[in-house]
């Protein structure tokens, strides 16, 4: 659950397992918690790798998902049922760093180890929506003009001529035939004509419909992710990066510690300064790649700080800062400086 240090819900496992911390040098040794790939995006799948230990057979590893407020692990809580090498990340992980904590036992011997952080993680990006297209309505057909019918010409009657009337004869010597009067001529027909006018033109359908504006898509990339909260470095980091081992067990007064070492590349110092009243030195230092400081090997009283530097001449110096607490795991927090300065900020990027 949210809240509980990952020192701590190791502890509890380890007590649940039926198995207690080691009083001496612990024969298990987690040299790497793997490398988690993937994309760092709500709703996408996280996969870490095996990473590597040493110890006798029969050792038992296991894997717990932590999620971290900060790039460091001094403030992270474990992820409840993900312990396998893959976790789809949700909601509740936006804004947040995880990591993956790898752990051995054999009998009364444990130890384990922390993966690099993710990059934070980012909201999953919003769906562009597809946009609605403009419905074209049908035209309403213009209705078709029926044209006029051509009236049919009628057919004058012809007329009917009427016989003159034959005059009596007249009896004369000479018989004197009578003209038949003519017949009076028949009239012609009057000629036909077409009265049908030119039908008037289609009226216009209408104003020509307007083709559809194309609706502007939302943007397809997400906002870019808020200012980097990191300084820019000026000097590079120390490579391999050092690392800052510390395992051991839980006592009345504090902390039993039973390993403590730092692993760095050639051509560094490591220093390490004590504060307060449990210190069994006040300050320990050696230019060496593979520190094992055994003068801290023991009982810590509650309030004991170590601050440990690993530094390099035009390099960044990498801090780490390890604070024993009662009934609590210590407290650890891994800070960076510049070359030339005191001012303790975030570790760029590795």
């Amino acid at each position: 659950m949210y809240g509980r240090r990952i020192y701590i819900a190791l502890i509890g496992l380890l007590l649940a397992l039926g198995i207690a911390a080691p009083a001496q040098a612990a024969a298990v040794d987690v040299t790497s918690a793997g490398t988690i790939t993937g994309s760092a995006v709500v709703g996408q799948k996280l996969t870490v790798s095996n990473g590597s230990y040493t110890g006798p057979s029969g050792t038992t590893t296991g894997r717990m998902w932590v999620r971290c407020d900060s790039a460091t692990t001094t403030s992270c809580a474990t992820i409840d049922g993900a312990t396998s090498t893959t976790y789809t990340l949700t909601t509740a992980d936006k804004g947040k760093w995880l990591r993956v904590t790898l752990y051995a036992y054999w009998l009364y011997d444990w130890d384990y180890a922390l993966t690099s952080p993710t990059a934070v993680i980012a909201a999953a990006p919003t769906p562009t929506p597809t946009p609605t297209p403009t419905r074209t309505p049908t035209p309403t057909p213009t209705p078709t003009k029926t044209p006029t019918p051509t009236p049919t010409p009628t057919k004058t009657p012809t007329p009917t001529a009427t016989p003159a009337k034959t005059a009596a004869p007249v009896i004369s010597p000479t018989p004197t035939a009578t003209a038949t009067a003519a017949p009076a001529p028949t009239a012609a027909p009057a000629t036909g004509f077409t009265s049908a006018d030119a039908p008037a033109a289609d009226p216009p359908l209408g104003e020509p419909i307007a083709a559809p504006v194309a609706q502007p898509s939302p943007a397809a990339s997400l906002a870019a992710e808020t200012a980097a909260r990191k300084k820019v470095a000026k000097a590079k980091m120390i490579r391999p990066y050092p690392t800052v081992r510390i395992s051991g067990s839980l006592t009345k007064r504090g902390a039993d510690v039973a390993l403590l070492t730092v692993k760095a590349p050639k051509g560094v110092r490591i220093t390490l300064t004590c504060q307060g009243k449990g210190c069994p030195l006040r300050e320990v230092a050696q230019a060496t790649s593979l520190f094992h400081i055994q003068q801290f090997e023991r009982e810590l009283v509650a309030g004991t700080k170590l601050t440990i530097t690993v530094t390099k001449p035009g390099y960044i110096t990498k801090v780490t800062t390890i604070t024993i607490r009662k009934g609590k795991g210590p407290a650890r927090t891994d800070r960076c400086q510049q070359p030339g300065e005191t001012k303790r900020i975030a570790c760029p990027k590795r």
